[in-house]
């Protein structure tokens, strides 16, 4: 029986008489009684909270390395909280045995202790305050009594393996409790039955091509060229196959840290240009494609995450460059140099420069190799952004006398991956006659707003262009599973550990989306495989090649006339050459900005239509000098973008229950669109299809990005709020299947088309209505 401690209570503060030895006597005293109260359980408890706070740290360090490495990290930080943790244990437990506090005080020092550093670390992951609070608390009450628990075992006077039943009994038991509990899991999000897009009615069938996603006939070799001085990577350093030189950005980086000199051993005044190759072999010269990627974690390196798509393209006969600008990130140290948007475009446009140089000189692997009149720029996330600016350099870098010789390079085609679109110096790329390609997820807890689209909508071409734009959106795909080496959370931990990421398509089927569609697209504009054009037009060309999910695609070529884009914003009622709009059956109807998840407007209007029945009706009568325009179209087809509002609709009313959340009375999506065309010529002959004969309406993208349904309106500043994006799908209508035995439609010949919607109630935006050959 263990001895009943005795508080000398009766210890009492010190009087006046010889107060400094009383005092001193009082607090030695104290000090010396300061963990009388934590026994045998309380010790257990203390070590079991102890363990959770270094889970905590543990789950921290993963997101802030120091490029030591991840084991040097994790001991060198452990051992750091080892220490700080006695030391408060100390001090705390000496605190609040001066507080007479009457519970065990070593314990609730150790649980303060591991309390504020679970907070300010769930805190600084930007869970707020409130969140970051309750979680702290929660894991470590969870971990003081676990270890309670474990304690009072222990104690128990019974055999060792009657205790491991008791204890393996307890562990089963808190888990099918955790199980079986109502616990708040990811937030209820509307659900459709399963959209199976297989159907190909409307289409030529899927393409007679090889699948862009599997290996060339092409040999390839693989090297690097760079500074040679790296201090982390040998393939930059010792293991260089070219050495290049290094470049002055100090024009433009005014902000660099002296610890990130520390790490790289150089500042902005010599930043190297450091590249990975892959090359085919044979004869050139051959078309060139430089990749860069995004602000992931600096000392993680991110340059080698895109060698899937580098020997892919090397084999079909493109010599693809993986760029390295790590030193560019953002490290929790070091932070990140200012302007480094502008310096990811201008290093992309250097790393040209001394590509053609090396091209120009004897001896080099390089030499007589590139093709600068087909050059492309694939770039993710910041890199996303920096090929579309590098795209359209003169905005930025026209003054800048150092990119002199790239006037005779052609950069033909741009691929941007979940790229960023934030305005430099007030300006945003504007591309023009470049082929360009966006790709993004609807589960991007990154990037989560298709940016990309607003560069597609910047993206315009001459009269004579043979250029095209596509936009791709992959319901299941997130953001850092495009690059091999960012694995599957697109938070650094441990912020990234509250992601949902239970729906995501598997790394090697989203890697599989991105290799058919760059290789296919690089193909198309810089090979001249014109087979693969129809894959951008519909996806469904491709489904052999795609994974199982929903796809939305948006599609436009140079040979475009224009019948509304509602650009100007004012007239609804008139349409551009003199034509006119009106409607029947809406119950509104504007012009308005398309907007993002965020309610942001994306840069470009359309029409905005809301009806309460089926039946309602916009139509469009063209001018004669629109039909003029289109009699130039060889083959013609009406296309047209139209985006899904009913978000708008099921969250007008903030009691109505969300599908699929199993209450009684829940309120229903409303219907996908049901469209029917009707076109109708000068001389009064009509002709009308329904729209699901040529491509299905693709639903939209419902996303719980969090584990816990409390983080989704709470977590980075309401990021997640908004569980769905309004996305354009664009739908190309051949005019030949309007034709009859009795009459033959040619574009010059149609005078009004209507569209008519056969379900409700629905909103829609409307945009990018014309004729396209």
């Amino acid at each position: 029986m263990e001895v009943e401690i005795l508080e000398a209570e009766q210890l009492q503060p010190p009087m006046k008489t010889g107060k400094w030895k009383k005092i001193k006597t009082w607090v030695t005293g104290r000090y010396a009684m300061r963990n009388e109260r934590d026994l045998f359980v309380a010790r257990i408890a203390s070590g079991s909270t102890a363990l959770f706070a270094s889970l905590a740290l543990l789950a921290a360090v993963l997101g802030m390395p120091t490029g030591f490495g991840t084991g040097i990290d994790i001991l060198v930080f452990l051992m750091v909280n080892i220490l700080a943790l006695k030391v408060a244990a100390k001090v705390l437990s000496f605190l609040y045995s001066l507080m007479y506090l009457p519970f065990p005080r070593r314990l609730l020092a150790v649980w303060t202790f591991a309390s504020v550093e679970t907070y300010l670390i769930l805190y600084y992951a930007e869970l707020g305050v409130f969140m970051a609070v309750a979680f702290s608390l929660a894991f470590t009450i969870t971990g003081a009594l676990a270890g309670g628990l474990m304690g009072f075992l222990l104690k128990m006077k019974i055999r060792p393996l009657g205790k491991a039943a008791i204890g393996l009994g307890l562990a089963f038991a808190a888990a099918a409790a955790y199980v079986g509990l109502d616990w708040p899991g990811p937030a209820a999000v509307p659900q459709r039955e399963a959209f199976h897009s297989i159907s190909l009615v409307g289409t030529s069938g899927l393409l007679d091509m090889p699948s862009p996603a599997e290996p060339g006939p092409l040999t390839y070799q693989t090297f690097t060229y760079g500074s040679g001085e790296d201090k982390h990577r040998k393939i930059f350093g010792d293991d260089i196959g070219i050495l290049s030189r290094s470049v002055d950005a100090s024009a433009y980086i005014s902000k660099w840290s002296k610890l990130k000199t520390g790490f790289w051993g150089f500042d902005q005044h010599e930043l190297p240009l450091n590249g990975r190759v892959w090359m085919p072999e044979g004869e050139g010269p051959s078309p060139i494609a430089l990749i860069v990627h995004g602000n992931h974690l600096m000392e993680d390196f991110s340059d080698g995450g895109y060698a899937y798509l580098g020997e892919l393209l090397a084999s079909k006969g493109i010599i693809a460059v993986s760029v390295d600008e790590n030193f560019l990130n953002y490290s929790v140290w070091s932070g990140i140099p200012n302007n480094d948007m502008k310096v990811r475009a201008w290093l992309l446009l250097k790393h040209l420069q001394q590509i053609k140089q090396f091209n120009e000189e004897e001896g080099n692997f390089f030499s007589g190799q590139v093709d600068f009149d087909h050059v492309a720029l694939i770039g993710h996330s910041r890199g996303g952004q920096a090929v579309a600016m590098a795209a359209d350099a003169e905005r930025w870098f026209k003054e800048d006398q150092s990119l002199k010789g790239l006037n005779g390079m052609h950069i033909e085609s741009v691929v941007a991956i979940a790229p960023t679109d934030k305005q430099v110096d007030d300006k945003s790329a504007r591309l023009s006659d470049v082929n360009y390609l966006t790709l993004q997820g609807a589960r991007d807890a990154d990037v989560n707003n298709f940016y990309g689209d607003r560069q597609y909508s910047r993206t315009t071409f001459p009269e004579q262009s043979d250029k095209f734009k596509a936009a791709l959106y992959i319901a299941d795909a997130n953001h850092s599973q495009f690059n091999s080496e960012w694995g599957r959370m697109d938070e650094r931990p441990p912020g990234g550990l509250f992601l949902n990421r239970k729906e995501l398509l598997k790394a090697d089927e989203q890697r599989q989306i991105s290799k058919v569609y760059v290789s296919a697209f690089l193909q198309a504009t810089l090979l001249g495989q014109a087979g693969y054009r129809p894959l951008f037009e519909d996806y469904r060309t491709g489904l052999e090649w795609l994974p199982d999910t929903v796809y939305t695609n948006r599609y436009e070529t140079s040979v475009f006339t224009e019948i509304a884009r509602y650009e100007d914003g004012k007239r609804k009622t008139t349409l551009k050459d003199g034509g006119k709009a009106s409607v029947a059956g809406m119950s509104e109807w504007e012009i308005t900005y398309a907007e993002d998840r965020d309610g942001k407007n994306k840069g470009t209007k359309g029409i905005e239509l809301e009806w309460e029945k089926a039946g309602a009706e916009y139509e469009l009568e063209l001018s004669s000098h629109t039909g003029l325009k289109a009699a130039e179209l060889q083959e013609g087809n009406l296309v047209f973008s139209l985006a899904i509002l009913e978000r708008d609709l099921i969250s007008s009313d903030g009691d109505k229950k969300i599908p699929g959340n199993g209450d009684e009375g829940k309120s229903e999506l409303p219907p996908l669109p049901g469209v029917e065309i009707k076109v109708t010529t000068a001389e009064g002959e009509s002709s009308k299809l329904l729209l699901e004969e040529i491509m299905p309406v693709s639903p939209p993208s419902y996303t719980a990005f969090m584990t816990i349904s409390w983080l989704e309106e709470r977590m980075k500043k309401k990021k997640y709020k908004e569980s769905t994006e309004p996305v354009f799908q664009t739908f190309t209508v051949p005019l030949k299947q309007f034709n009859s035995d009795e009459s033959l439609i040619e574009a010059e010949d149609i005078r009004r088309i209507t569209f008519r919607f056969t379900s409700g109630p629905g909103k829609v935006m409307l945009d990018d209505i014309g004729f396209m050959q």
